[in-house]
Parts: C-alpha cells; sequence; structure tokens
C-alpha cells in the first residue's frame, strides 16, 4: 500500500516535500509511437551511481515513492540495479512501459510495486499508433507475467480518434485478465493537449467519455481513473481540467530528466528555467524550483495526484487500490 502518512504529513505543513519522485531514465526507446515526442529528444544520461545518489538525496528529503519512465526505462542495462536500490531502501516502486522488454527482464521488474503498460487499443489500432509490428501481443505478454508475479498493474491508454470507440474493449480485457484500465487524452510533441496528434478529438466527445466511463465505473468497471477527475473532466465540459495555479503537485512531487535536470513534472518541462539537480543537489533543486506557469493540465496521473494532496477523498480511495 502507498503510504499514505507522508501525504498527510506534507499536507498539513508549509514545506516543500519530494514525496513522489519521478526519474526519466532515458529518451532511448525501441517505439516511435504516433503522439510521443521522447525518441526525438536527444539527451545526456545520468550514470548508475549517478542515479543512486540522486535517489539517496530524496529519499532523506522525504521521498517515499519513486516512479520510473523513459523513454523506455527497460533500455538501461542498469535498470536491475536501480529497481533493486528502490527496493532495499523501502520505497514504493513504479514505472512505464511499453511492455517489450518485460519478459527479458522479469526478474527485475516483478521486485515492482506497481507497473503501468501502455496499451493503446486492439491489436491493429496498438501495432499502428506504437508502429512496432507484435507490440501488442508482447505487452498482453508483459500484463499476464507481472500478474503471474503478483505485481499491480494497470494499463495507460492515450484516447485517440482511432481508439476512443475501442474503450469498452479494454474494460472487458482487464476485468478478464485482472487488471485496471487507465485512459489519457492525447497530445502533441511537446506535451500539450491543447494540441492533439493528427484530427484531435472535440471537448464534447471526451465529456461523452468521461460521462461513460463514470457509468462503467459505477458498474463495477476496473478502471484505474477517480470519479474526482472523470465528475471533474465531465463537469466543466473541456480538456483543461485545472491550472498550474490550483496544483499542489510542485510541492510535493518532481520529476528528474536524464539529464539531471529537475521539473515539476513532464508538462512544464519545456518551460524554463530549471534546475540541475546534479550540480546543485537534487534537494536544493527541488526547494529552489519556481511553481510552473499557467500552462494548463489535464493529464489524469498529474490530476490524480493533486487530488490526492488536496485530500480529496475518491482519490484517496484511488490511490489506496494502486497499491
Amino acid at each position: 500500500m502507498v503510504p499514505l502518512t507522508g501525504f498527510l504529513r506534507a499536507r498539513f505543513t508549509d514545506r516543500k516535500f519530494p514525496l513522489a519522485v519521478t526519474l526519466c531514465l532515458t529518451n532511448r526507446c525501441n517505439f516511435r509511437c504516433v503522439y510521443c515526442h521522447m525518441p526525438g529528444t536527444k539527451r545526456s544520461e545520468l550514470t548508475t551511481a549517478e542515479w543512486l545518489s540522486a535517489i539517496d538525496q530524496f529519499r532523506a528529503g522525504g521521498m517515499i515513492r519513486c516512479s520510473l519512465m523513459g523513454g523506455e526505462p527497460l533500455l538501461r542495462r542498469d535498470v536491475g540495479e536501480i529497481i533493486q536500490y528502490l527496493k532495499q531502501n523501502g520505497v514504493h516502486s513504479a514505472m512505464n512501459t511499453n511492455g517489450w522488454l518485460v519478459e527479458d527482464k522479469l526478474d527485475d521488474v516483478a521486485k515492482l510495486n506497481l507497473v503501468c503498460v501502455g496499451l493503446d487499443g486492439p491489436e491493429a489500432i496498438h501495432d499502428e499508433q506504437r508502429k512496432r509490428q507484435g507490440a501488442f501481443r508482447r505487452a498482453v505478454r508483459a500484463i499476464e507475467l507481472l500478474l503471474g508475479r503478483g505485481v499491480e498493474v494497470v494499463t495507460m491508454s492515450p484516447v485517440t480518434p482511432a481508439s476512443i470507440d475501442h474503450v469498452d474493449s479494454m474494460l472487458t480485457m482487464a476485468k478478464e485478465m485482472g487488471f485496471r484500465a487507465g485512459f489519457q487524452i492525447e497530445h502533441d510533441a511537446e506535451c500539450d493537449v491543447r494540441n492533439p496528434i493528427g484530427a484531435g478529438l472535440s471537448d464534447e466527445r471526451l465529456v461523452e467519455l468521461a460521462e461513460h466511463l463514470l457509468r462503467r465505473r459505477a458498474e463495477g468497471a476496473p478502471i484505474a481513473v477517480s470519479k474526482t477527475f472523470l465528475e471533474t473532466f465531465a463537469a466543466r465540459g473541456r480538456r483543461m481540467v485545472s491550472s498550474c495555479s490550483e496544483c499542489r503537485v510542485p510541492s510535493y512531487s518532481c520529476m528528474v530528466r536524464p539529464d539531471g535536470m529537475v521539473v515539476p513534472c513532464f508538462l512544464t518541462q519545456h518551460q524554463g528555467p530549471m534546475l540541475s539537480g546534479a550540480s546543485l543537489g537534487y534537494l536544493r533543486a527541488f526547494h529552489d524550483i519556481a511553481h510552473p506557469k499557467d500552462a494548463g493540465c489535464s493529464s489524469q496521473p498529474l490530476m490524480e495526484m493533486n487530488y490526492l494532496f488536496g485530500l480529496r477523498p475518491a482519490a484517496v480511495m484511488n490511490a489506496l487500490r494502486l497499491t
């Protein structure tokens, strides 16, 4: 279970605590997804020792949860060492992956508390959007293997014009296999949901989806999206669910890019200026970094974290289910 005592401590003080940290281990990826900007972004990468030092510093500052992402984090040869280090230091650890390399590194990945596997829709849609033949079958195989090892699995499906009509098939698969399905609005190469890839989806169509997911959730469908987020989205009637000025996430969380730069979150990493944790120290960089400007947000994972830090009951219950 995610240790909520740390969140409560942070919520009722005026101090910043790096409770939930995302380490973007690499921008390298073995896929070329149509909606992703990462593979085209070249950055240097921290060494193993530098990543372990970053973990030590954040742990000393109060980190209780760490998420590993990329690119594709399993392309790092030292990913097993990083996972083991988090585990031995008592950090709740999670990873985002496309699933392709999970079977090859199963013993390492199985040590994680939570794994989020990208799953765009049925096989033809998934492989087309991922630009990799066989990607769907490898993702499903990864889910099967992880569930077989007792790892909590959620999926994340970018909601695109090609996939939006297949939401129910994803929920059927989730129920049959035993995972929870998450959904995220597509965005452009700069992580801006206002500029979706391709023709995009209207706000009205997305509101219809939110209302549909609320109904399916009430029916007991295994949806990894809180009632709070869906109700807020449906009520606002537009894809920008919140603003940076309303967001608590930068007070209790941050992301470290592959080159050691510390940013409030992946959606604001292009705003600048950013601070180098490798040079200044990660705690100083976290405490000194400015609150992001009002770029607007409809990132479901970030909004769930914002609700959690705000102690919204439905979001707290959702976090408790994501063990």
